[in-house]
């Protein structure tokens, strides 16, 4: 596990260096309270990838599918209002994570880890804490 400082001003250069060392996993596992940066890192990702289309919270859509300007995809889900797996069958889920090499990014994880622990070997979990005396920096744990 590796603990960073990170200032919410440079979430893209951390972002870009997430990306390029993901070492062939293809799964990010975002956590962390509501406000902590989850989506904003997203954001911030896809603007160093050079995603075409806005990028918003799927908070009500469950999924957001992105595409770059090389016509690559990134799967953004946000599993926050999710209430049972019958949800994410609905858009797919499985299929996805099963047979995608795109990049999946999920916020709030937590809720259906069962179903995303047998994907160990493609996940890298990052954890955003909000820092106590400063409300532009977060504790950022990956692992």
């Amino acid at each position: 596990m590796k603990t960073e400082l990170v200032d919410i001003k440079n979430l893209k250069e951390f972002a870009k260096k997430i990306y390029d060392n993901l070492d062939g996993r293809n799964i990010l596992l975002l956590h962390g309270n509501l406000g902590s940066g989850k989506t904003t890192f997203v954001r911030e990702l896809c603007e160093v990838l050079n995603v075409e289309n806005q990028v918003s919270s799927p908070s009500f859509l469950i999924l957001n599918t992105y595409i770059d300007n090389k016509k690559r995809k990134y799967h953004h889900l946000d599993f926050y209002r999710v209430e049972d797996e019958l949800d994410l069958d609905y858009i797919g889920f499985n299929d996805l994570i099963e047979n995608s090499k795109d990049l999946i990014l999920i916020e709030w994880p937590d809720k259906f880890l069962d179903m995303i622990k047998k994907y160990n070997h493609r996940t890298i979990n990052i954890y955003f804490n909000f820092i106590e005396d400063n409300i532009n920096v977060r504790e950022v744990k990956i692992f």
